[in-house]
């Protein structure tokens, strides 16, 4: 079965009161927008931040989007990622039936994380700066 529609991700982080912090999401789903040319690709928060998840499937509907994914950019299962999400999903796909909402995966114990987080190490290591 061909799935036709244009597809969306969703990247959706914490979200902070620090605005400099919410920079970072903003950077990563401008970096996804040039890996995943012809995709909309936006970016919200759960908390403390606009847009919000909902506001964020708003926005990809709006731009056409039939299937939308939505990317949690969380390292941890917690409450946000097992709880929230999947209801904010349900209330998207009632809001909106024509369209598929999905959930990725969270970034977890990845092993390509473990060996960015050994190459930081590998780097502290060898500073000269030990506090």
């Amino acid at each position: 079965m061909k799935v036709t529609g244009r597809a969306a991700l969703l990247v959706i982080g914490h979200g902070s009161r620090v605005r400099a912090a919410n920079r970072l999401l903003r950077d990563v789903a401008r970096r996804l927008r040039g890996r995943f040319p012809g995709r909309i690709v936006e970016a919200c928060y759960l908390e403390a931040s606009r847009p919000d998840v909902p506001s964020g499937i708003e926005a990809c509907v709006r731009h056409g989007a039939t299937r939308i994914l939505l990317v949690p950019y969380f390292l941890y299962m917690g409450g946000h990622v097992g709880r929230d999400l999947p209801l904010l999903a349900a209330r998207a796909r009632r809001r909106h039936p024509g369209v598929s909402v999905r959930i990725a995966r969270h970034l977890g114990a990845d092993g390509r994380l473990v060996s960015i987080v050994a190459d930081r190490a590998r780097r502290g290591l060898r500073s000269s700066r030990w506090t």
